[in-house]
């Protein structure tokens, strides 16, 4: 069982809408792949993107925790699922273009697994195919570490989330929420998320052996800086 499977009845109301991220996911793969017809997305989740992708491309969906694939079935019917482990997933198919949003790959916490999750990525991608990913940067990690613990209060549920960090380039994401079960009583649920960063140049160099042109895309600037929190990588041209 993944550890996501508790987290997954909780998952859409912590990161709220991300349609933001959908958009600019569809704009770089039309960019860049603009023949794309099919789409898997590493880490699925809750099905978020899948349903907003799946207006424009015929998708498939892998994740680890199959509670979140329970609610992704609901949110986007027309994907396909598949229960797996972005680490060494073998579907036996190539694709147009594979995403991997929501900084999914910091979740896997050692830069060898992230060496995998690029080797398979790669042997997955058709001729001219685009594998798009994005990641947390230190930046923002020491951002959200320094912030003072805020609340989120929608309803019933109140959300908070903490970041710690346990060494260099290593963190703790801790989500605790609190559900209101009746009058002034509340269900209290946490999960610790541990987070790995890794320097641009390394992912760089790492790329480098799979592909022969990589893109960097900061979505809120013109181009990427010190002050970059989210790096969105675009690679194409498959060796």
């Amino acid at each position: 069982m993944s550890h996501y499977d508790h987290f997954a009845q909780f998952y859409d109301h912590v990161v709220g809408s991300r349609d933001s991220i959908a958009k600019l996911l569809t704009l770089l793969v039309r960019r860049y792949n603009p023949t794309a017809r099919t789409l898997l997305e590493l880490g699925c989740g809750s099905g978020t993107m899948l349903a907003v992708l799946s207006r424009s491309y015929r998708t498939t969906g892998l994740d680890l925790s199959r509670g979140m694939l329970s609610i992704a079935r609901k949110k986007a019917p027309g994907a396909r699922l598949i229960h797996g482990d972005i680490t060494t997933f073998d579907l036996q198919e190539r694709f147009d273009a594979i995403v991997c949003p929501f900084d999914t790959i910091n979740h896997v916490t050692s830069f060898a697994k992230w060496k995998q999750v690029f080797r398979r990525a790669h042997a997955h991608l058709n001729p001219g195919g685009v594998f798009i990913f994005d990641v947390n940067t230190e930046h923002k990690m020491e951002e959200y570490r320094t912030d003072p613990v805020t609340a989120d209060v929608e309803r019933d549920v109140v959300t908070m989330v903490q970041v710690k960090r346990r060494r260099k380039f290593r963190y703790d994401v801790i989500l605790r929420i609190f559900r209101r079960r009746s009058g002034a009583m509340f269900e209290h649920h946490e999960m610790v998320l541990p987070e790995l960063v890794v320097p641009t140049a390394t992912i760089l160099s790492e790329l480098g052996k799979y592909f022969r042109k990589i893109t960097l895309v900061d979505p809120d600037r013109a181009r990427p800086s010190p002050y970059t929190e989210e790096l969105f990588f675009v690679c194409r041209e498959p060796r």
